[in-house]
């Protein structure tokens, strides 16, 4: 049995709160305020309920939330009468003061004042929120949106009655939980500190408990996730956007920050939504904003968390150790009414890799049967001789001439299999510091019109950095990899990148006693991942499931990406990525699965080598379609035209991803769950059938294992780690849940600095170990496996299928979150040249005919 962070909690312990119910005159009122770009500037854009809420908290000292009172998902926010909800009720005049300042600041001084009368005439109510739940009895309970926020302060506001005594750590410590105005409980008194030396610098962090308010699938009851995080402190004001201050109330005041110049021309911070002057308004005066030298040294009652991933002397996460003190503290706190805490049960499902490492030489012809061609060309791109022989030592055990290999020169095809040969060609331009003309410098690849499949391996120099001499000379490398990559896609060819060696490492030949140890992995991976993208499939996957049927394997991969409108005033847009898969069984050993993708410009299934190129080499997301509403509409009509032209005589199994699409087919949420739209429904027939498979990997729906509890392992050093099995929860009303529970590689290996957070939590490590602040702390995670739709399979069979193509993975030794066909989908947006950044325009000449089906 493994335990985990989550908790299911009866209704009666739902509590009660201080709702402010607002009517539609509310919601007209809020229509005619201008658009703004915040106190200091910016692209002007419609006032959210966020900044008014934002504003109350600073003010109240309590989380507020505004927001509609609906029970379904809003386009306009203003469609529906709002509620504003908070923890108690808010004093008139505060209230009143603070309602007509923000708006006098949101109009640019003008004090028309007509959303604080409105708010101040709303009748204060104190219902108990279970009144707010609906559908629990046929285990599908849900709430008005605002509803799952609230939830979560009541159990947090308990939860900080009671310190966290730390076992084995230092006499009597206990961490005193701060709540902020977000519903976080924070450390504020229990701070990390590490100093080093070389460079001298120290830094803080403090630990911080979100939670979040879910639904099961057929769970009645809600569940408390709780999600623990290392939350670092910055030690200058440069890029941060969050800061918390203690205001001289219990509670801390969670401010998002922006920064602008002060007269002597210097970046200092301010509270955004006008936080600051709602403040002064009330008469509350406001913490001043610490210096850096006062962040530096933790002084004063502002701290502000570290703007992103940036090097710190501390590590983030809190490891397992601490996770399983939380849990049982948590378990022992919340007594009445009791909560239930959340855990998995093995099933006879075992997780098997009976192949690991590349793909055999022995296997290797065979697995490029996959890609449809007779001859598959790996062409090598370097600048570098080291990057050049790293190329030739990787490709040597496939080579059936390895001393031929060795010798062989640019420009030419050394045959290393009878279907696969290799290029290598010397790229001068890899090393130039300016933007380079791909278009140009690749013609050499015009002349091959052989019908080969071709992949390029490239080197490339990782997140270049200018030497000493460019900066001062204000020269900066240009990052050659997405245009490069977009340039190769012109071309059919999908690419690899392979990162060179830092000078540190180059030309060490001495040999090592351990073999393993001299492996260049780097390179090893990057030509598997390039094998794998020119659609290799060996007999690995077929060796860990069981077909009669010959069932196409299909991954629908979904993502909102948002493009930013570069004209002044314009507003941002979203469009969705959409990337669907189909592998192919067979249940012949002769034959080898393959791949496809679905190409949406001609609307067809192509091999995976050729769809990705044709997908990387136009514009990544689709205009018009979304999440919600028509978006969502034409979304899902484009998905059912395309998997209609798979082969009609074949059983499919698709697999999604539950938070990507769950929105486009309702059948995935909770609230609907196997009863609302799926996926190929429109596919079923009496002959033909098609399984639904949904995975969910996101953070804070997952409940985080802790504890494997079954295990008979006594080390004392650290919990006890998930086995390798498929496990089950079965709700309230019978539905089962299946999950892999497991430990990353880096808490499995890299000796004491993997497993330091199962042994120590940050409050205990001792002195000798102090340098381990400084690694990255990991804890178990979780994979969810639900079937909306089986379809005449068994359930446990193919969440075990789904589990098991997570586990044998076609690229990697270690578990992948998805399965096959739904990571082969991810990988191929990631790859995309503007994969989260602005979208290539459309090259189609006009008149040309549209991409919908």
């Amino acid at each position: 049995m493994i335990t985990t962070l989550a908790f299911l909690f009866p209704h009666t312990a739902l509590g009660k709160i201080t709702l402010y119910p607002l009517d539609r005159e509310f919601g007209e009122a809020w229509g005619n305020l201008p658009v703004y770009g915040d106190a200091k500037g910016g692209k002007p854009r419609r006032p959210p309920y966020s900044g008014l809420a934002a504003a109350l908290s600073a003010v109240s000292g309590q989380p507020v939330v505004l927001m509609p009172h609906s029970y379904d998902h809003l386009e306009d926010e203003l469609a529906s009468p709002a509620v504003a909800v908070t923890t108690q009720p808010f004093d008139p005049w505060v209230l009143s003061t603070a309602v007509q300042q923000w708006e006098s600041c949101i109009r640019k001084g003008d004090d028309l004042n007509t959303l604080a009368p409105l708010l101040a005439a709303a009748e204060v109510q104190k219902p108990e929120l279970a009144s707010y739940v609906r559908g629990s009895a046929q285990g599908r309970p849900h709430a008005p949106g605002w509803f799952y926020r609230v939830a979560a302060w009541n159990f947090a506001q308990r939860l900080a009655r009671k310190p966290l005594p730390i076992p084995n750590g230092p006499s009597h410590l206990n961490v005193r939980w701060r709540m902020d105005t977000q519903g976080s409980l924070i450390s504020w008194d229990n701070v990390t500190k590490r100093t080093t030396e070389r460079p001298k610098r120290t830094g803080y962090a403090i630990h911080k408990l979100d939670f979040r308010v879910v639904t099961h699938p057929g769970e009645p009851l809600f569940a408390l996730h709780v999600l623990p995080t290392f939350s670092r402190l910055a030690t200058h004001w440069a890029g941060t956007r969050t800061a918390f201050i203690d205001h001289g109330k219990n509670t801390l005041l969670r401010m998002p920050i922006g920064h602008t110049r002060n007269s002597a021309g210097e970046w200092v911070p301010y509270a955004r939504n006008y936080a600051s002057e709602v403040v002064e308004a009330c008469g509350m005066g406001f913490a001043e904003w610490p210096s850096n030298d006062d962040l530096t040294k933790l002084a004063g009652g502002v701290r502000a968390l570290v703007p992103g991933p940036i090097s710190h002397p501390l590590g983030k996460g809190v490891g397992t150790r601490f996770n399983s003190v939380l849990a049982d503290h948590i378990t022992e706190t919340i007594q009445r009414p009791k909560i239930t805490q959340i855990s998995f049960d093995r099933t006879g499902i075992e997780l098997v890799r009976p192949t690991k490492g590349a793909i055999s030489s022995e296997h290797l012809d065979h697995a490029l049967t996959a890609t449809g061609r007779s001859h598959v060309r790996v062409i090598a791109l370097y600048n570098e001789g080291t990057t050049r022989r790293r190329m030739l030592e990787t490709l040597a055990p496939y080579a059936g001439d390895p001393a031929g290999l060795a010798a062989c020169s640019d420009g030419d095809d050394h045959q290393l299999t009878a279907r696969l040969a290799v290029r290598f060609q010397r790229l001068r331009a890899i090393d130039r510091i300016e933007q380079v003309d791909w278009d140009h410098e690749l013609t050499f690849l015009d002349d091959l019109k052989d019908g080969a499949l071709n992949g390029a391996w490239v080197e490339t120099i990782w997140n270049p950095k200018p030497t000493k001499r460019e900066r001062e000379a204000n020269q900066h490398r240009h990052d050659h990899k997405r245009d490069l990559r977009l340039a190769l896609y012109r071309r059919d060819v999908v690419s690899q990148f392979l990162a060179r060696l830092p000078d540190s490492e180059e030309g060490s030949d001495e040999p090592t006693a351990d073999e393993e140890a001299a492996k260049d992995f780097k390179a090893l991976n990057a030509l598997r991942d390039l094998l794998f993208r020119l659609g290799a499939v060996d007999n690995r996957l077929a060796q860990v499931t069981q077909f009669t049927d010959e069932p196409i394997l299909v991954g629908i991969h979904l993502r909102q990406q948002r493009v930013s409108n570069r004209r002044p005033g314009g507003a941002d847009r979203t469009q969705m990525v959409e990337v669907l898969t189909a592998l192919h069984t067979t249940s012949s050993p002769e034959r080898a699965w393959h791949l496809e993708s679905y190409d949406h410009t001609t609307h067809d299934w192509l091999q995976q080598a050729e769809a990705e190129a044709a997908f990387g080499r136009g514009p990544i997301g689709r205009p018009g379609h979304a999440r919600h509403e028509e978006g969502a509409l034409l979304t899902r009509h484009h998905i059912e035209a395309a998997l209609k032209l798979l082969p009609s005589d074949r059983p499919l199994i698709i697999f999604v991803n539950t938070e990507a699409c769950r929105t486009i087919w309702p059948g995935l949420q909770n609230m609907h769950f196997g009863a609302g739209e799926l996926p190929g429904d429109n596919l079923r027939t009496d002959t033909r059938s098609v399984a639904i498979v949904a995975i969910n990997t996101a953070y804070g729906e997952v409940p985080t294992p802790v504890v494997n509890a079954a295990s008979n392992r006594k080390n004392p050093k650290r919990p006890p780690k998930p086995r390798e099995y498929l496990y089950r929860r079965t709700s309230g009303t019978g539905t089962p849940t299946w999950y892999i529970a497991q430990a990353s590689r880096s808490y499995d290996g890299f000796g004491s600095a993997g497993s330091i957070g199962g042994v120590h939590t940050r409050f205990t490590i001792p002195t000798d170990e102090e340098s381990l602040q400084r690694k990255d702390w990991h804890s178990f995670t979780a994979v969810q496996i639900t079937v909306p739709n089986a379809d005449g399979r068994d359930p446990e069979h193919l969440a075990g299928l789904a589990a098991q193509l997570c586990h044998q993975s076609l690229a990697w030794d270690a578990r992948t979150r998805h399965p096959v066909p739904l990571h082969i989908a991810g990988a191929i947006d990631r790859a995309h040249p503007e994969y989260r950044g602005p979208s290539i325009e459309p090259t189609e000449a006009p008149g040309a005919e549209s991409d919908e089906p």
